[in-house]
């Protein structure tokens, strides 16, 4: 939350209620295929420089052609909470580093773990902050303006985490891009570089969730720094559902 600003008392959009955690991992077949088909057109469409073929795309760098990327992913679409801020049009304040990563440490109770903020860039170049051309291509024709990187550590506990938060023209752009870093086509945010341990992120098995929140995507990628785990890991798990607290993004909905 950026300086001065404070949530309005009660006025917190209400969580949805249903299933636990494990709805973020499986979503209705019908909306995957309508989204993965938007994709794939995104995908398919456009010339190699990357040139957007949308009225409201913006500027945009080439991405880097390669990287890393988690060992498992899944995403999940805006829901109705996030209507009063579904367009950049209503929401058209730009996000600032303070807002986006505003703790020093993220506890996690399951993963017995206290990570500290190692490092946090903001980008008005989405193409900085991940690799990919054809995750490049869905970005630029959503109007990616801006990305949020932080990577947050504890390495005597031997867990990190990295958070990117991407701020798109409307929430269906949103939905789009978040299925597009999963869609297997090449591409994913690229970590911040850390120091020891935590040179290696994205190095073995690693775990991440994608969400839409209006026209923000929220991506949480775990994993622990000697690269052990499976798909299992009840640690990394809890870590990629914590990590994406995203309060500024919540208050933002509920002004």
């Amino acid at each position: 939350m950026s300086p001065g600003r404070q949530p309005a008392p009660g006025r917190r959009p209400p969580r949805r209620k249903g299933p636990g955690p494990v709805v973020f991992f499986g979503a209705a077949a019908g909306l995957i295929l309508v989204v993965a088909a938007a994709v794939i057109v995104i995908l398919m469409t456009g010339d190699d420089d990357g040139r957007a073929q949308t009225l409201d795309a913006v500027a945009m760098g080439r991405p880097a052609a390669n990287g890393t990327s988690p060992s498992s992913y899944s995403s999940s679409p805006s829901s109705d909470v996030f209507v009063p801020i579904e367009t950049r049009a209503r929401d058209g304040a730009p996000l600032t580093a303070a807002e986006l990563f505003p703790e020093k440490t993220l506890i996690d109770e399951t993963a017995k773990t206290a990570l500290t903020r190692r490092a946090v860039v903001l980008d008005g170049d989405c193409a900085k902050a991940m690799w990919g051309s054809g995750l490049g291509r869905v970005l630029r024709a959503g109007g990616c303006s801006q990305a949020g990187r932080a990577l947050y550590g504890d390495t005597a506990k031997g867990f990190a985490v990295t958070i990117g938060v991407f701020n798109l023209r409307d929430s269906e752009a949103a939905d789009t891009a978040v299925a597009a870093f999963g869609a297997g086509t090449g591409g994913f945010v690229r970590p911040l570089p850390g120091k020891g341990a935590l040179s290696k992120f994205g190095q073995g098995f690693s775990m991440a969730r994608g969400v839409a929140m209006g026209h923000y995507v929220v991506i949480t990628w775990a994993q622990r720094t000697d690269g052990t785990g499976d798909e299992r890991s009840k640690p990394l798990l809890s870590l990629v559902l914590s990590a994406a607290k995203a309060e500024a993004i919540y208050e933002r909905a509920a002004a």
